[in-house]
């Protein structure tokens, strides 16, 4: 049977802290009480302390879940049916959003024929009263609900990394309401983001309300961004892409695991199209490119396209990354922030053209018919990007995703020009140009060449260009690494502290210092010290001492190992001095200053045992002992990773992860329920009836003896070894003695 439990009275258990803001004394549950109250309600804690509503709400969600589980009775089926009901959620949301901002653009003033005064007031002002009514629900948020903002990807990865993908409902509200405000005022970004936040916040909702275990959790809060972004851009393919390269590439190292992680993607992705094509209509976002065949000669022009698309979207990123600082370090109201960078954004339009504000797929579109000018082209290039940084750093809602593209069509669109100068009429038209900067753009902006490869062929619908669109977003992503580590993306969560999976190692050494764990600097030799104390010293007291001069600065050391095998030998002169006894080997020198992660280095290529610690004067003042480095690092970086697999495996806050062991192997848990209480292993012969193994016996925290007489206690934990199918049938096994129900695990 799927993995829902049947429904019982909640224990008292305390409430998940991290559903609870502010409360920093709440308690933290064991992962037996964990364990308990999965069994007990299907979810990782006890139902809600709220109104008698909430709880009757929480109840009826867990009744639906479970009634639904025992009717299809496959978890596989089970897991397609669930991602079908958030890819449809999702797409319901983002046809939902899309709805607001139509609204939202009549609802703002926008008078066309006026005086030119009174055009510079509403250029300027409707953008800033957009940006106080953001202001005001970042307010809201902050003071009233106390929550953090999830309005964007970033944020959707970092719940993922740091809470397991649990996102609340009032935060997709919020962002949903301040999206269509921003650029239903004319805030300079798109709604792609936010329409992926959105759908992932569908999908926790719905893992939480339906009582699914945590290794279906983050699946669902995968397939709601999938569904969310196949229904916003109309490109089932990018949304299947963009989860598994961006989302979970940036929150788990791209390891997304087996398919019943990808396949609820996929089904998501499919049924927020249907939807989306069920409100909507099946349309296409941009108009058809016009364009002719390329030359081979139109390549390099490609290629320098692409290498522009590098430079350009890593400073977009940076430009973003600068001016959100700022806005954070402004002293200012929360509420005026926002207002703030309206105010630019207004200026800029009022100044230049109205064409800077908003997502801007007019200009888009125009761009892909070859009747943007190129003059005007490269004016929107530079203003586009600082509106988009005005309105992203300031607070404004909303996402860069559109704002990328608009910059590419512009950059295109230039080089397009260039091309038509240099090559005369044969040359490709400037659409083409325009379409794979698109793409260029976006990739060096996010440093992630499939998604915008898959989603710029989705969104036109245009093979011909498919070869240079390739090679141009490639290229965009080598030259966007070389000058920048990190994506746009991954340099707003290293900003906010997040250590993503695949950094974790190198960032917990790097946050560490050599000052951190070094020791008192033991005796040292100076160099005129006779062979006889060299040899007390290095052969009786098992050390290799250092050898300074006279000024106190370490010089050398002397290798305890190898002056043992050299009096072996009598290689040892009775004269000789400790200058003449150290070894050849050159002896690294650590500061206080250093990072465990540079001392981890410099121990691997010493042969030193201990590596010395000086001040600038290369005076002693510590030793870093290799012991000591390797213990520091089994204790950050493998005793977390063991943690993690001991969470995947035991219970804890992701009790119902499966480990794959090869060769169709799988290791998962089964919570005891009531009806296998007071039964033993002999009883229920797991083995004989279904091929499954016990391998561990958990009560609470403690491991017991396999004593297969011995009696299971209630939401004692098996640990089960076997293939999917064994596992399976042991979750839905029947009684094997007469008048005994079947078990409901």
């Amino acid at each position: 049977m799927p993995e829902t439990e049947p429904p019982a009275p909640a224990r008292g258990s305390p409430p998940d802290p991290a559903a609870a803001p502010g409360h920093a004394n709440a308690t933290r549950l064991t992962g037996a009480h964990r364990l308990a109250s999965a069994e007990t309600t299907g979810f990782f804690d006890a139902l809600p302390h709220g109104t008698v509503l909430m709880r009757l709400w929480a109840r009826l969600g867990l009744l639906m879940g479970q009634q639904l589980a025992r009717v299809v009775r496959d978890d596989h089926v089970f897991l397609i049916v669930m991602a079908a009901v958030v890819g449809t959620t999702s797409g319901v949301a983002a046809g939902a959003l899309l709805a607001w901002i139509e609204y939202a653009f009549r609802l703002f003033p926008r008078p066309e024929e006026s005086s030119a005064l009174v055009r510079w007031a509403a250029v300027i002002g409707v953008p800033v009263l957009g940006g106080l009514a953001a202001g005001g629900l970042h307010f809201v948020l902050r003071r009233i609900i106390q929550q953090p903002l999830v309005m964007g990807i970033p944020a959707v990865i970092e719940a993922i990394t740091r809470r397991q993908g649990t996102i609340r409902g009032r935060q997709a509200v919020i962002a949903g309401v301040g999206t269509g405000i921003t650029i239903g005022s004319g805030g300079s970004c798109g709604h792609e983001g936010p329409s992926v936040a959105i759908g992932a916040a569908v999908g926790s909702v719905l893992a939480r309300f339906f009582g699914l275990r945590m290794r279906w959790h983050l699946a669902m809060v995968g397939a709601g961004c999938a569904g969310g972004l196949a229904a916003a851009f109309n490109a089932p393919l990018a949304g299947v892409v963009f989860t598994v390269e961006i989302v979970f590439g940036g929150a788990i190292g791209g390891n997304i695991g087996t398919m019943s992680v990808f396949v609820p993607l996929i089904v998501a992705a499919v049924a927020g199209t249907f939807t989306s094509h069920a409100i909507r209509g099946e349309h296409l976002t941009f108009t058809t490119v016009q364009h002719g065949d390329a030359m081979l000669v139109e390549m390099g022009l490609f290629i320098a396209l692409a290498a522009l698309a590098g430079v350009l979207g890593t400073l977009m990123g940076r430009a973003v990354i600068g001016t959100t600082k700022w806005f954070q370090n402004l002293k200012a109201p929360v509420l005026l922030k926002p207002a703030l960078g309206a105010f630019g954004v207004g200026l800029l339009a009022a100044v230049v053209s109205n064409d800077v504000l908003g997502g801007g797929l007019p200009t888009i579109n125009e761009a892909l018919q070859g009747r943007l000018g190129w003059q005007l082209a490269l004016a929107l290039l530079g203003l586009k990007l600082v509106a988009t940084a005005l309105t992203v750093g300031s607070g404004g809602f909303g996402g860069v995703f559109t704002p990328s593209l608009y910059i590419g069509a512009c950059l295109g669109t230039v080089v397009g020009a260039v091309a038509h100068f240099a090559l005369g009429p044969g040359a490709e038209s400037t659409a083409a140009y325009a379409l794979v900067g698109m793409g260029a753009i976006f990739a060096a902006t996010m440093q992630a060449p499939l998604t915008p490869i898959v989603m710029i062929f989705e969104l036109t619908r245009d093979y011909e260009l498919i070869l240079p669109l390739m090679l141009g977003c490639i290229l965009a992503v080598f030259v966007a690494r070389r000058m920048s580590p990190r994506s746009l993306f991954q340099e707003i969560l290293h900003q906010q502290g997040v250590v993503l999976g695949h950094e974790a190692e190198v960032e917990v050494m790097k946050r560490g210092h050599v000052a951190d764990l070094m020791q008192p600097p033991p005796r040292t030799l100076s160099e005129g010290t006779g062979a006889a104390e060299v040899r007390r010293v290095a052969l009786d007291e098992g050390r290799s001492p250092f050898v300074v001069d006279d000024t106190g600065a370490v010089v050398g050391w002397i290798d305890a190992d190898l002056l043992a095998k050299r009096v072996l030998h009598g290689d040892v002169p009775a004269d000789a001095a400790a200058r003449d006894l150290m070894t050849d080997v050159q002896l690294a020198l650590l500061y206080p200053t250093d990072t465990l992660a540079g001392a981890m280095l410099a121990s691997a290529r010493s042969s030193a045992e201990v590596l010395p610690v000086v001040d600038h004067e290369r005076r002693l003042v510590g030793v870093l002992r290799r012991g000591d480095l390797l213990a520091h690092y089994s204790d950050k970086v493998l005793g977390q990773q063991e943690e993690a697999v001991h969470m995947h495996t035991t219970g804890g806050a992701v009790h119902g992860h499966e480990v794959g062991l090869g060769k169709g192997m799988i290791l998962d848990h089964i919570v005891v329920g009531r009806r296998w209480a007071g039964r033993t292993l002999a009883d229920l012969a797991l083995r004989s009836q279904t091929g499954a193994t016990v391998v561990e016996w958990l009560r609470g925290e403690a491991p017991l003896a396999i004593d297969p007489n011995a009696p299971l206690q209630h939401n004692d934990v098996l640990a089960v070894v076997g293939t999917r199918e064994q596992i399976l049938a042991a979750r839905r096994m029947g009684p094997t003695r007469p008048g005994v129900a079947a078990p409901q695990l």
